[in-house]
């Protein structure tokens, strides 16, 4: 549902509509882009509404109110008070949003806005151009195609990101696997390297998401078959679980026979020593406590330091690099795209060439899967 502040834009929008008419100043193919937002979110309620209605369909609730705090970016009713010109960008019409305007709204996004909120908001603002040139709200071209984005990206916006060799991951994996087989007397330490070994192992062989792995239970690993169950995501920050951002997001990922070896010796580590280390909501990587595990601590201390101690590069290596890496090995072993698609949980394949980095059965899929970390 709309949210208060928004119902309260609405209405405004509709009073000045109302007072322009009285005064002579309304002209019915130059509306405020204000309309041309309204409108957009219009639309993503309708999808969002269809989402209730069959949850195969539609906007989930998640990425609904995701738009929608675009959309306040855009507005001008956010901490990050974008204006242009001195004006926000509700109160322009169609007609003066011009691509001289335009290319100040992007250069505006890019300093303003941190790197992932400048490319969305932008594509919103796209978006709301081309609604307002289709509802003939008085916009005649399109603003934005006339905009070099170029030059109001960050770099590593476009380039693509480096990802790490084979040659690193293995020294990487070869260094936490000497950790792993030491004797500690700590069972601390004992859980910690059991712990370290296994999470980042398991997250280069399956290019799973870290806030999707964080929130694994020891049931949604299929052992006997080889695969895991995708279908909900912890917040780093809130410490929430909620269901996945897209239904694309919910998959089957296969996994290769030497992680399916190590997670039944992890799970039965976990279940031995229950009494040191509780585990009550049966979380697949609990911390020594049972809870989720922290995002930060897992980014630092779980991939970080251990790839310094290994005389990596810290850069390399994160749940995301790890993405990268698996990603990279199964095209350049000449996968089929759309079964690597499915197997990342891309919405766009689009994402999926970005990393360079769906099936038709399980036995295809692992049978790949085992040839490249063979």
């Amino acid at each position: 549902m709309l949210g208060k502040e928004n119902n309260i834009t609405i209405i405004q929008n509709i009073v000045q509509l109302n007072k322009d008419i009285d005064s002579g100043n309304y002209q019915a193919n130059d509306l405020k882009f204000c309309f041309a937002l309204d409108a957009l979110e219009k639309t993503y309620l309708d999808k969002y509404k269809e989402h209730l209605e069959d949850a195969t369909k539609g906007l989930r609730p998640k990425t609904y109110q995701e738009y929608v705090s675009y959309l306040d970016v855009i507005r001008g009713i956010t901490k990050d008070k974008i204006k242009i010109r001195g004006r926000k960008l509700p109160d322009f019409k169609c007609s003066e949003i011009t691509p001289e305007i335009a290319y100040e709204i992007s250069e505006v996004f890019y300093k303003n806005l941190k790197k992932h909120n400048n490319s969305k908001c932008w594509f919103k603002f796209e978006a709301a151009c081309k609604l307002a040139i289709v509802k003939n709200m008085g916009m005649k071209i399109n603003p934005v195609a006339m905009v070099d984005r170029s030059l109001h990206q960050s770099k590593t916006r476009t380039e693509k990101k480096k990802a790490p060799t084979k040659q690193e991951v293995d020294q990487f994996e070869n260094y936490l696997t000497q950790e792993k087989n030491k004797n500690y007397n700590s069972w601390k330490k004992q859980y910690k390297t059991h712990f370290d070994y296994i999470y980042n192992k398991f997250s280069i062989r399956s290019g799973v998401r870290g806030c999707e792995i964080r929130a694994f239970l020891i049931n949604d690993v299929n052992l006997d078959q080889g695969y895991v169950i995708v279908d909900k995501s912890h917040c780093g920050k809130t410490n929430h679980v909620t269901i996945t951002k897209t239904q694309k997001s919910d998959r089957m990922v296969v996994l290769p026979d030497d992680i399916i070896v190590d997670l039944k010796n992890w799970i039965n580590f976990l279940q031995t020593n229950e009494d040191f280390f509780p585990n009550n909501k049966k979380l697949l990587f609990p911390s020594m406590q049972g809870s989720y595990v922290n995002e930060s601590n897992i980014n630092n201390r779980t991939i970080k330091d251990n790839a310094i101690a290994a005389g990596l590069d810290p850069k390399l290596f994160s749940p995301h690099q790890f993405r990268r890496y698996n990603n990279s090995r199964r095209r350049a072993a000449g996968h089929n795209q759309d079964r690597i698609q499915a197997q990342m949980g891309h919405e766009d394949k689009k994402m999926s060439d970005l990393y360079t980095t769906t099936w038709e059965n399980l036995d295809q899929d692992r049978k790949n899967i085992n040839e490249i970390f063979a």
